[in-house]
């Protein structure tokens, strides 16, 4: 299903820095989702991932990865001045699904590994105190919804093998779920695994919006394309892509790039 229909600027843009000043910002007046996958493509600085961070702003869906909230996160106010001049359309309003970066994760493994251990402090200290008290039950239960969801943590796992792990943990049927750039750590037999994840949750009437570089996510069967091209949304066939173009001419003879460099 697609739960998020459509995007549309309904505040004017007088602002001339950043994010305003983008060349996508500047042209944008709507885009609609006509698919439950949606692939944004751009070269770095094209504003494909400030726009998947506006959405996120003003949808109000959670920030997973980080240690903070959209709200909170000081890197995310550029999107949220650019969220508050988007509306919103929605067929229906998902309860399921969260914004994802994959530059925050790092940090994310940490924290929830730092929560595990002080927990862990938490109860042993409380019940060597009284082991009938019922003090520990929170920090208990912090415990078990940790393995629940992420099983011995993400921090013991490789930084590929973590990410996959979280998507796992916490994909739910019937989401919308933005990602930026959720390749960045992954092999490509990983990125096949994620794709697995994705057409798994398709079928459970998930939506996803994914800002990527990754040919292979690219491919996600039936996926709508959209490069960003001099500012303006542009619906473009896989095969006609500039980053799959490329990357398939490098595979085919790598030193008729490299001898020019």
């Amino acid at each position: 299903m697609v739960h998020l229909k459509r995007v549309t600027l309904v505040k004017e843009i007088h602002e001339s820095y950043y994010p305003f000043n983008l060349p996508l910002v500047q042209n944008f007046k709507d885009f609609t989702f006509e698919n439950k996958v949606t692939l944004f493509v751009g070269e770095n600085g094209s504003g494909k991932s400030t726009f998947l961070e506006a959405i996120a702003a003003n949808s109000g869906i959670p920030l997973i990865g980080s240690a903070v909230t959209i709200d909170s996160d000081s890197s995310l106010e550029p999107a949220r001045e650019l969220g508050q001049k988007l509306k919103l359309t929605w067929k229906i309003r998902s309860k399921n699904g969260f914004f994802f970066r994959a530059n925050d994760f790092i940090n994310f493994s940490r924290k929830l590994a730092e929560v595990k251990i002080e927990s862990k402090q938490a109860v042993k200290e409380i019940r060597e105190r009284d082991r009938f008290s019922l003090e520990a039950l929170p920090f208990a239960r912090t415990l078990y919804d940790l393995q629940e969801l992420y099983g011995d943590g993400l921090e013991v796992r490789s930084h590929g093998e973590s990410f996959l792990d979280l998507f796992q943990a916490r994909f739910r049927p019937s989401g919308l779920y933005l990602l930026d750039e959720p390749e960045a750590p992954l092999s490509p037999l990983k990125q096949l695994s994620l794709i697995s994840l994705i057409l798994e949750m398709v079928k459970m009437d998930a939506q996803f919006i994914i800002a990527t570089h990754s040919p292979m996510l690219m491919a996600i069967p039936g996926a709508d394309i959209y490069t960003l091209d001099e500012g303006l949304f542009k619906k473009t066939p896989y095969e006609e892509v500039e980053h799959v173009r490329l990357t398939k001419d490098f595979i085919e003879n790598p030193q008729r790039f490299i001898r020019h460099l």
